[in-house]
């Protein structure tokens, strides 16, 4: 990782750009070394899944490569931290990320593509690992910046079943066929840091070519319901719903 600490100018300019454009990029945050091995590491999780759909959630899964240490990386959660601050005005006292390393292929990610959705965490930031260079590549598609940061985990979770529901969600993947310009449209690029409120935005990524490879590594920063004792009991209740085999009709968090 290039960046290690920022100046307050440099943060300021970060969420400057996420308010005014809909998210920020930070180029060449992985080295073409690093690179290279995560992209090893993508090629073997997703032979060993039959190439189809794979997400290697938290930092053991991907213990002993960059993802592990930038999950860990004080100076990155730091920088996560303030700008956090910045559009919060709350200083975070978070002090790792919640991690995921997305493997798009095959019928499998195809399902799990153009699925509308808001995330827990303020902050999100995508470092893209393969991106197909062709045909349907899986862009980032957004509405930024749609909605406040919510006072209460209930009018969050309203929020949330507003757009997950079968009806919202075709309109919105009709919209994107009548009307792209309507998004912010992002063609991301392998290496470089892209960051956006994925609180506040409605997010997803474009379809991806059933024989192509679309895989992101994906860090969330600060739940801002994390201490909820509403969503502590619907976690509970949705991980007895898992356990049961009940997990396709569970709402999403």
């Amino acid at each position: 990782m290039p960046y290690t600490t920022f100046s307050e100018a440099q943060v300021q300019s970060l969420i400057k750009a996420i308010d005014s454009d809909g998210y920020a990029v930070l180029p060449g945050w992985a080295s073409p070394s690093q690179l290279e091995s995560l992209q090893a590491l993508v090629a073997r999780t997703v032979a060993d899944c039959g190439h189809d759909y794979v997400a290697l959630t938290g930092r053991q899964a991907v213990q002993g490569t960059p993802l592990h240490e930038w999950g860990t990386s004080r100076d990155f959660i730091d920088l996560c931290r303030r700008i956090v601050a910045g559009v919060t005005g709350e200083r975070s006292s978070e002090n790792g990320m919640t991690q995921t390393l997305r493997c798009l292929t095959g019928s499998g990610g195809r399902r799990e593509s153009l699925i509308f959705h808001y995330d827990s965490f303020v902050l999100t930031t995508i470092m893209p690992v393969c991106m197909p260079t062709s045909g349907e590549r899986g862009d980032l598609l957004m509405l930024p910046n749609r909605r406040p940061i919510r006072r209460t985990y209930f009018a969050n979770l309203l929020d949330k079943v507003r757009v997950d529901n079968g009806w919202v969600q075709r309109r919105l993947r009709s919209k994107v066929a009548r009307d792209e310009k309507a998004y912010t449209r992002i063609a991301m690029q392998p290496g470089h840091l892209y960051l956006f409120w994925g609180y506040r935005s409605l997010h997803t990524n474009m379809p991806v070519a059933e024989d192509a490879l679309r895989a992101t590594a994906v860090f969330h920063y600060h739940n801002v319901h994390g201490s909820s004792s509403l969503a502590s009991r619907l976690r509970k209740s949705l991980g007895a719903w898992k356990g049961q085999g009940l997990q396709e009709d569970a709402p999403q968090m």
